[in-house]
């Protein structure tokens, strides 16, 4: 037999170990060690760098002693320098997953997202669904668990595309596990029970456990706490390799069980042992998780020095991880790789058009190419969509927070300038029951612009409404209007023409106290930057209440608004406070100004406001989900075949 060129071995080499590095770590590093030294014989800097990166992976996981990030940094920093697309790839991915493990989820993110990127440019499907799944991991870690799923769901299907058994069981436990944390239970046991069936033919030993676990994890949140217990049980006697991080996994599930039937003892005891082993492993958002449960427990026990101590860790770790700032890069982040994507195909398209003129015997290619990038930038921007939603809040919290209520939220393009927000401030007492008593601030907002542009706006203005809450100290809506004018100001003051523009936000913001006076009011309090609040309540209107409309059973009082933005404008006053009180029964209503200026109808018209107002006060024995839907169709059927004409968001709220 003829032997093979050193490089052809050594290359070899380094794809054997890679491959091992699931199935036989302690091969694969052997490997891998081999490959570099034979590399470095031959001044082969490709094979060393791979080699290299393949050492840093495979010692941080054995938790070896080592730089292993700045190893895996300076690998994609070589394979940049050679311009090796799947080293690029690979090397982002690595960072991601180290990143994710000491807790540092903006730069997790940024590898993730440079690591999905470069795949496309390799033929490689293996690295293809290790990118998204990493990435899936990084999302599920911000809690933004639908982009989890998606991106898990396209390494499933790649993974199934390669046949790779072990991995797409894999896959379908992270699939399982999110749809847990999305409260998605049955969907997730069926998941759960796929994997463990596919396991269990394949005999993969080392995977079994972890599907246990998931099952355990998924009983746990149902409640079925003693059939939880036998999954966690079954995991840790199927757990033959004795794995550290499955292990902490298995202590912490049986702690927080333990604790939940009052068995403190016992939880006491399991999460100890979690504590030294997630320090040991330097897995800052379990050894969170430890601290928290720990305070629970020793409270419970009245050890309260211990639980105190225990408390200020898991809040020291909370805020290192997930502050506002981290939050908010990891959003920029996200909005700003997709809208760079989408920029670039724009540019592409712009130059098509105008080969397009200039050579009008290739007019047939050229038409077919455009359709092939027009679908490329809506893509595009369809993913700025997912991440745009992901910024905003939740709405299943909102609708939690305020069960009576209703968000109507209809963007004219894929993105919108429009956007909701609220925010609920800390209650009377530190638990989580006491924080639900706080009082709740939200608002329709509308910001210069739609689209892209007006992305970005609401991206800028969402983004100061929540910088002024972090400061804790500032709950009065006109005061919240009036430092976010100064965040929105300051952000464009370099530009040299802004002073031209008029760049920034219309809002009506609302604050409702949590507890009611003795007459049984609610508290409310409003400001207002061109857009007005509307009350509706019942009865007969006094004639000095401001009541503009009526019928025989409801009147609909309107508060101004500031005639001013939130941007630069000729006057900037401060903004006002109009306070008043509400009843049970009164509905509150913000919104943005797409509703009313919508074209349509017999005439191509506008529907304006008073036809809004009566539809209002015609509706107001409906529920708040009626209402919506009476509001979507009435909105649909208005602007028939006319194109919408703006971004329409409206929030109602019944006392």
């Amino acid at each position: 037999m003829q032997a093979l060129p050193k490089d052809t071995m050594i290359n070899d080499m380094n794809n054997e170990a890679w491959g091992q590095r699931y199935v036989d770590r302690d091969k694969a590093m052997e490997l891998a060690v081999k490959a570099k030294e034979k590399a470095v014989e031959d001044h082969d800097q490709l094979n060393i760098t791979y080699a290299r990166l393949t050492i840093a992976q495979l010692a941080f996981w054995k938790i070896a002693e080592g730089d292993h990030l700045r190893e895996a940094i300076e690998s994609l920093h070589q394979f940049e320098k050679i311009n090796d697309p799947l080293g690029i790839s690979r090397a982002h991915c690595i960072c991601a997953g180290m990143y994710d493990q000491y807790g540092q989820y903006e730069k997790a993110m940024h590898h993730a997202q440079h690591a999905v990127k470069m795949s496309r440019q390799v033929v490689d499907k293996e690295n293809k669904a290790d990118c998204y799944t990493v990435l899936g991991q990084i999302y599920s870690r911000t809690h933004d668990y639908s982009q989890a799923i998606k991106a898990f769901r396209i390494g499933l299907e790649t993974r199934k595309q390669l046949k790779d058994l072990k991995a797409v069981a894999s896959s379908l436990n992270l699939i399982g596990r999110n749809l847990v944390l999305s409260k998605n239970y049955n969907e997730a046991e069926e998941y759960y029970k796929e994997s463990l069936s596919l396991r269990e033919n394949i005999n993969d030993i080392q995977g079994i456990p972890w599907t246990y676990l998931g099952l355990a994890s998924l009983f746990s949140e149902k409640g079925e706490l003693e059939i939880s217990i036998d999954y966690y049980n079954k995991a840790e006697r199927s757990n033959q390799f004795k794995e550290k991080r499955f292990e902490l996994l298995c202590l912490i599930g049986r702690g927080r069980i333990y604790l939940e039937q009052l068995n403190i003892g016992s939880a006491i005891t399991n999460l100890n042992k979690a504590l030294v082993i997630s320090e040991e492993l330097k897995i800052i958002a379990l050894t969170s998780e430890v601290h928290q449960l720990l305070s629970s427990a020793y409270e419970k026990n009245n050890d309260f020095s211990r639980s105190l101590h225990h408390y200020k860790c898991f809040n020291d770790l909370q805020q290192e991880i997930l502050s506002s700032e981290k939050v908010n890069m990891l959003k920029h982040q996200q909005i700003a790789f997709s809208v760079e994507h989408a920029e670039k195909e724009a540019e592409i398209h712009r130059l098509k058009n105008i080969e397009l003129k200039n050579a009008f015997d290739k007019i047939a290619i050229q038409h077919h190419e455009l359709e092939i990038k027009n679908k490329e930038i809506t893509d595009s921007i369809d993913y700025a969509k997912y991440i745009q939603d992901a910024y905003f809040p939740s709405k299943e919290l909102f609708k939690k927070i305020v069960p009576d209520s209703f968000l109507l939220y209809k963007p004219k393009d894929i993105v919108s300038g429009d956007f909701y927000w609220f925010h609920l401030t800390p209650g009377p007492s530190p638990n989580v029951e006491g924080n639900k008593r706080g009082e709740v601030l939200f608002a329709a907002a509308d910001c210069t612009g739609h689209g892209v542009p007006g992305a970005i706006m609401s991206v800028i203005c969402c983004n100061a409404l929540n910088d002024v809450m972090k400061k804790g100290s500032i709950h009065q809506p006109d005061l919240i209007l009036n430092n976010v004018r100064e965040i929105v100001t300051g952000a464009f003051e370099q530009r040299e023409n802004y002073s031209t523009q008029k760049d920034g936000m219309d809002i009506a913001l609302i604050g409702l106290s949590p507890f009611p006076n003795v007459s049984g009011a609610v508290k409310l309090q409003y400001a207002g930057a061109y857009n007005p609040l509307w009350v509706i309540r019942k009865g007969k209107p006094a004639t000095d209440s401001g009541t503009i409309l009526s019928t025989s059973s409801h009147y609909l009082i309107e508060i101004k608004a500031d005639r001013q933005p939130i941007g630069l404008y000729e006057r900037m006053d401060p903004f006002t406070l109009h306070e008043m009180d509400v009843f049970k029964g009164d509905t509150v209503y913000s919104f943005s100004d797409g509703y009313a200026d919508q074209f349509g109808g017999e005439f191509g018209e506008k529907f304006k406001y008073k036809p809004l107002k009566e539809l209002l006060l015609s509706i107001q024995d409906k529920t708040m989900a009626e209402q919506h839907d009476i509001l979507v169709k009435t909105f649909d059927d208005w602007k028939q075949n006319e194109e919408q004409i703006d971004d329409v968001c409206m929030i109602g709220v019944r006392i």
